[in-house]
This record gives C-alpha cells, sequence and structure tokens, in this order.
C-alpha cells in the first residue's frame, strides 16, 4: 500500500479473543481443545443416518413438472469469502437470460431473523400464498423502532447483504429454515433460480448446485477449524461440492494447497473488480475522483485488507482505515469519532454494505463515497450452462421426502 496509514481497529473483545492476536493468544489452549469437541461434533454429523435423505425438494407452484433450479453458494471458511458478490453476479446473469432469481437468506445479523419468512420483494409483485405465514418489507419497516425511517434503521432490521440484494431489485425471502424459505419464494414470485446464500452447510434442502468459493490467496486459512481458526468444515468437505471458484485470483491458477481437494470439480476463478463510486444521496462518480486525494478508510467486513489496498491502488491517498467488526452496526458515536480524528472537510471512503448503514448518521455535507465492487468471474457462460442445466426435478442429491 502506498503511503503511510494508521490503521484504527474498534473490535469487540469477542473478536480479539477469536483472533488470538498478542496477548489474547494466551487463550489458544482453551480454543485447541473446543476445536477439538467441534471437530468431533463435525464428525458425528455428518456420519449420523439420514442427515441428508429428509432434505426438501423443492416443487413448482403447480406441483408438477420440473421446479426451480436451487443452487448453493457458500464456503468452509467463516466471513470474507466473497458469497454475496458471487450471488449478485449469479442472480444478474440468471436475469439478462430472462430467468427469475430469488434469494434465500438466513439474514445474518438483522432483526427481520426473528420474523422469519420475511419477504423483500425486491420491487417485483407478490404472488398469493395461503398455506405459509410471512412477513413482509412493508410490515418490517413498521418494527424498525424508528419513526424516522432511514437505511440505516432498515439495514439493522434485515442485515446489510439484504440491503445489497434489495438495490439492485433482486427479491430476498429471509429465512434460516431454507426450505420453508424456497417453497415461499416460488409460491410468491414463481422464481426459476433459488439461490442459497451461505448454505453449503445447510444439508435440510436438495440442491442442484453445489458452489464452493476459496480464497486463491489462503483457500484454507491457517488450516485450523474454529475457535482456533476460521474453518467451519475440514477442506475434504470440498468433495460435496460441484464447483468451486477461487476469488481474488489474479491468474487461473489452483493453490498449491487446494490441489488434492479439488480434483474432478468445475474450476472456475473470479476477481473484485471496482467499477465507480457511489456519493452521499446515491449518485455515482467515476473512480478517478479518488486520484491523488487523501482519504479516510471504514469498513465492517471481514477482511478489510483488500478493501484498503484497492482504494489506494486506485491512486487515493489513505490516511486512516477504521477497522469495525464484520457486520458491525454502527451508532453515533463511531460516526462522531471517525469525524472528529478525520477533521474537516474530510473524504470518507467505504464498502456499499457499509455505506447503506451509516449514510444516514453521517452530516449532510460530508463527503462520503462507497466503492461499489463487481465480481468478474472467468469463463461465467461456461458456468451458467451448468447452471441451466441442472433441475431439482431430478432430485440429484437425495430421494424425494415423502
Amino acid at each position: 500500500m502506498c503511503g503511510p496509514m494508521r490503521i484504527v481497529e474498534r473490535y469487540a473483545v469477542g473478536f480479539k479473543l477469536l483472533r488470538g492476536a498478542g496477548a489474547w493468544s494466551l487463550f489458544d489452549p482453551c480454543k485447541f481443545v473446543l476445536s477439538l469437541i467441534y471437530r468431533l461434533w463435525l464428525q458425528m454429523f455428518r456420519g449420523r443416518p439420514g442427515a441428508t435423505s429428509r432434505a426438501l425438494r423443492v416443487v413448482p407452484q403447480s406441483g408438477s413438472g420440473a421446479g426451480p433450479c436451487v443452487v448453493s453458494i457458500g464456503n468452509i471458511e467463516a466471513g470474507g469469502g466473497g458469497k454475496t458478490p458471487c450471488t449478485l453476479r449469479l442472480a444478474e446473469e440468471i436475469r439478462t437470460r430472462g430467468g427469475i432469481p430469488v434469494v434465500v437468506s438466513r439474514g445474518y445479523r438483522g432483526r427481520a431473523e426473528r420474523f422469519a419468512p420475511c419477504v423483500v420483494p425486491g420491487g417485483r409483485s407478490i404472488g398469493t400464498v395461503g398455506d405459509i405465514p410471512y412477513t413482509t418489507e412493508e410490515t418490517a419497516l413498521s418494527r424498525v423502532g424508528s419513526s424516522r425511517k432511514t437505511d440505516a434503521s432498515l439495514a439493522a432490521f434485515l442485515g446489510d447483504e439484504i440491503m445489497l440484494y434489495r438495490s439492485r431489485a433482486i427479491p430476498v425471502v429471509i429465512d434460516a429454515n431454507r426450505g420453508r424459505g424456497a417453497r415461499l419464494a416460488v409460491k410468491l414470485f414463481t422464481a426459476t433460480h433459488i439461490l442459497l446464500d451461505d448454505a453449503f452447510q445447510n444439508h435440510s434442502i436438495v440442491k442442484d448446485v453445489e458452489i464452493v468459493l476459496l480464497d486463491a490467496e489462503r483457500p484454507f486459512g491457517n488450516g485450523r477449524l474454529l475457535p482456533l481458526g476460521y474453518l467451519r468444515e475440514s477442506p475434504s468437505a470440498i468433495g460435496r461440492a460441484d464447483v468451486v471458484l477461487f476469488t481474488r485470483a489474479h491468474a487461473e491458477r489452483v493453490p498449491h494447497e487446494a490441489e488434492q481437494y479439488v480434483g474432478g470439480k468445475h474450476l472456475f476463478f473470479a476477481s473484485h473488480e471496482p467499477v465507480e463510486l457511489i456519493g452521499y444521496i446515491g449518485e455515482t462518480a467515476p473512480l478517478s475522483l479518488l486520484s491523488n486525494r487523501e482519504c479516510t478508510l471504514f469498513s465492517g467486513i471481514a477482511r478489510p485488507g483488500p478493501f484498503e489496498e484497492m482504494i489506494a491502488e486506485l491512486g487515493a491517498r489513505p490516511r486512516r482505515a477504521f477497522r469495525f467488526i464484520d457486520h458491525h452496526r454502527y451508532t453515533e458515536k463511531d460516526i462522531l469519532l471517525m469525524l472528529r480524528t478525520a477533521g474537516s472537510g474530510a473524504l470518507f471512503v467505504t464498502t456499499e454494505k457499509d455505506w447503506v448503514k451509516t449514510r444516514d448518521l453521517f452530516p449532510p455535507d460530508t463527503m462520503l463515497y462507497a466503492l461499489r465492487i463487481d465480481m468478474r468471474i472467468s469463463r461465467i457462460e461456461t458456468l451458467m450452462n451448468i447452471v441451466a442445466t441442472a433441475s431439482s426435478g431430478c432430485g440429484r442429491r437425495s430421494p424425494e421426502t415423502p
């Protein structure tokens, strides 16, 4: 990264303990024991008889014919894998080809989890359904607990990732019960494709295409399971995947440590490309606006380093970078701290998902921009052909639920 930049970490104690840096590494023996217990739990769960045979198949609204294509996008490492950008790209490609994609998400860190299923229509008209009670976005607006309905309060209710889908007019059903959420998506929107955001570890629904994302720079992190590392499962779990997508890839080359696990899989490579800047009121600006400009960065994402490096590569001169925990819920206190530290007239740059949560908290005259990033996937046509030829009507992953 060019030029000096001060890192200001605003992490909670729990995150510092999980990361184990500095004095927090004294807790590593305890985390080692917990990691062993977690490994044993994984082995018992995966070996449990009938764990996948009870998976639900999604059928079309008419009850006959092939159902929607169910695509799972997930990873084996907690956080920062690029699942949301990948889901966004797939949804846009499906729409381009005339399909109707609907995202089914758990709605992590959003209060809407408690009112699931919660439907975010994304600008589409909603059909009729009588057998599955649900909450609409309009009802959610009345439950955010604020008389002023802002993007920040809505993001706190729905979740920051849901706000990104909403901004792209992609319908979402928030429901930890993925089978119920998928059925609702078919009934309300006649979905042709169900995109399961972060569902590689979810075995409750029949999937047609299982996509696993691995970071090309560090596919397995430190190689240790939670909480000693960041792995949700061991690398051998990749065997369940149909497609392996290496993100943040600078070349179409499989990392050495991943070679033994991806044999026989469809392999693709993706990069995160900056597209434009989004201003305070939603206006767009060219990336050249940052050229040779001093700025203050802030983000609440799992891996802030690549975001900060990208800003510097665009020619900006970041002076400070505030780092908050992933999915952080910003408060006025956070904003006042950054304003006071950066000084008057400062230029702030953040991520798109942090922008929707903080725009209403900054003074209107603040120079605040979000960096919009798109995922570019190599051989995208081949990947979409794999998706197009899949159908849950075939029941590929499990026998039909009675």
